[in-house]
């Protein structure tokens, strides 16, 4: 239960702060556009791990890879960025 409450605490955490960026709408489209590729990508994060990782920082990039390591979070991202989240209060 804790594991799963930390996976929604940064997925949030993420779509907060694409949100914050300004880029929440053009991510949204671009996550429902590439939810085929989803395991191309999680492979793509594997390989290109040791690159991107000190580009985005440990932490960002941990995120990341957890977002596409589990697909309900990748779903609960894209939604809380189309607006659809259960706790949306904006």
């Amino acid at each position: 239960m804790r594991v799963w409450r930390v996976q929604v605490k940064r997925a949030d955490a993420l779509a907060d702060e694409l949100e914050r960026r300004g880029v929440g709408g053009p991510a949204a489209i671009l996550m429902d556009a590439h939810r085929p590729l989803l395991p191309l990508l999680r492979q793509g994060s594997i390989f290109l791990g040791p690159l991107l990782s000190p580009l985005l920082g440990h932490r960002r990039f941990g995120s990341l890879r957890e977002a596409l390591d589990d697909p309900a979070a990748y779903d609960r991202i894209a939604a809380r960025l189309r607006g659809e989240g259960p706790d949306r209060s904006r």
